[in-house]
């Protein structure tokens, strides 16, 4: 257990609560100077995996939707958590949730009269005042609003998902009328959390990284299978065996019947160790007949086996069908259907969900280290918030003028550096080690006399003399 890890990323600028000086509010965290960086950083490999690696085009829409949106989608009438209230001082709790903390009893798939049942005949009570827990009733979890005077009701959106799919004919005309393609939305969702808990894994507002990836619905192989065929994995699935094999075994075996979901869980598995992730720490987990959405003929999770906080859900993928796009098209009255070779049809969706916030934590617990003198994270360069930081060994005798050239040096080559005079060298190590800077670049007499520098690996603490004019080469090969 990594008791201080929150404590790190609070004190050195990484995430820490929202609206501190007013008491807080759950559900919502602060990416500091340090965390933002990192942020831009996961979700920019994300966009070098789905952009550049796999042809997916990209499109950012609004947060907020008119109503019909969410009346089409279901998010309406069914997006709610099942809830109960303490008749004695009224505290809200999920229903599953109490049931399963204090009697270790399975929930999914339960209606809210099988809830209140066992509430009621396990005589679970109240865990702040032990009062009777009431009725079990539905909460949707969407964030309502207004737009306009006077205003029409619309909403917070929960996902990213249905925004694309809206614009889905002008997408299928910049696609060249053609399937598959890709498209990726990366932004903020929200839904209203009755009582959100551990920190960055469940938040009322969170980004999000999702992939719609539009097919024929008789052909979802994947071309590049064998890309991630040899991509080991351990396997849960949906009764509940565990299986350790790859990806391609997996596939060849009939444990993943849909090509396009084995493909790209290979490729998040891929993502998420290249992220920084620990890769022994990663799982798949197939969801169940009872828990899966129904309109979804298969779906699957990445999870995180985290030392702090247990089970970490990081990824989902469900062949969504062609659920989405035939709801719009009903309501909304245009037709999303396509024509190739005379089939007229609805493309079916393939969705790709990333968590921004949940897989930064997770990379944030895998890259912590300590050791016997000092505290650091072991990011990936790609990952940390500066690829390195100067330091004058004096501020004076002209040593940190030429501190300054080298930190404009390195910004023209567009490298993010960080600049840090402050405390004796042995303190400024310890302060780029514990936000995780791969490297240190102390300029002292020497460098006025001959245009060499020291620099210092994070990881190794090793050391070496480099000319000034190869710096930006050593540090970025």
């Amino acid at each position: 257990m990594k008791k201080d890890v929150f404590e790190v990323f609070k004190r050195r600028g990484i995430v820490y609560p929202s609206f501190e000086i007013y008491g807080g509010l759950s559900g919502f965290y602060d990416y500091g100077p340090i965390g933002a960086r990192i942020k831009r950083n996961v979700e920019d490999l994300i966009r070098e995996y789905y952009i550049i690696g796999e042809g997916c085009m990209e499109v950012e829409c609004p947060t907020v939707s008119p109503e019909s949106v969410w009346i089409a989608s279901g998010h309406v009438k069914s997006f709610s958590d099942m809830l109960t209230e303490c008749t004695k001082c009224s505290e809200s709790y999920r229903a599953d949730h109490i049931i399963e903390n204090h009697k270790n009893i399975s929930c999914a798939g339960k209606s809210l009269e099988e809830l209140h049942e066992i509430i009621y005949n396990e005589k679970i009570k109240c865990p702040k005042c032990k009062g009777d827990l009431g009725k079990v009733y539905s909460y949707n979890l969407m964030f309502k609003t207004e737009t306009g005077n006077p205003g029409k009701v619309a909403y917070l959106r929960p996902e990213t998902a249905q925004t694309t799919y809206l614009a889905f004919r002008r997408l299928w005309e910049i696609a060249r009328k053609k399937l598959p393609f890709g498209v990726l939305q990366i932004g903020h969702s929200f839904r209203n959390e009755i009582s959100p808990r551990q920190g960055m894994i469940r938040l009322r507002e969170f980004n999000q990284a999702e992939l719609q990836y539009f097919t024929d619905p008789e052909n979802k192989k994947a071309e590049n299978l064998e890309a991630v065929a040899d991509t080991r994995v351990r396997i849960f699935t949906k009764d509940e065996k565990e299986i350790n094999t790859t990806i391609g075994e997996a596939v060849y075996q009939g444990i993943i019947k849909i090509e396009l979901i084995a493909y790209f869980l290979g490729r998040s598995i891929q993502l998420f160790t290249e992220m920084g992730i620990n890769r022994d720490a990663l799982q798949l987990r197939q969801h169940m007949d009872d828990e899966r959405a129904f309109y979804s003929s298969d779906t699957w999770d990445v999870e995180y086996m985290s030392e702090n906080m247990g089970k970490i859900e990081i990824l989902g993928i469900s062949d969504r069908t062609d659920y989405d796009l035939s709801a719009h098209m009903k309501l909304s009255g245009v037709d999303m259907s396509v024509n190739i070779e005379g089939r007229k049809f609805v493309p079916h969706v393939v969705e790709v969900a990333y968590g921004i916030d949940r897989p930064i934590y997770c990379l944030l617990e895998s890259c912590y280290a300590e050791e016997a003198d000092r505290t650091l994270m072991k990011f990936p360069n790609k990952i940390a918030p500066y690829l390195a930081a100067v330091f004058p060994l004096v501020n004076k005798d002209g040593v940190d003028d030429k501190a300054k050239e080298v930190f404009d040096l390195l910004k023209k080559k567009r490298i993010y550096v960080l600049y840090d005079y402050s405390g004796s060298i042995g303190r400024r190590y310890a302060r780029a080690d514990e936000i995780g800077v791969p490297y240190c670049i102390t300029i002292d007499y020497d460098t006025v006399k001959d245009n060499t520098v020291t620099v210092r690996n994070r990881d190794t603490k090793e050391q070496k003399r480099v000319k000034i004019e190869d710096l930006s080469k050593a540090l970025t090969q």
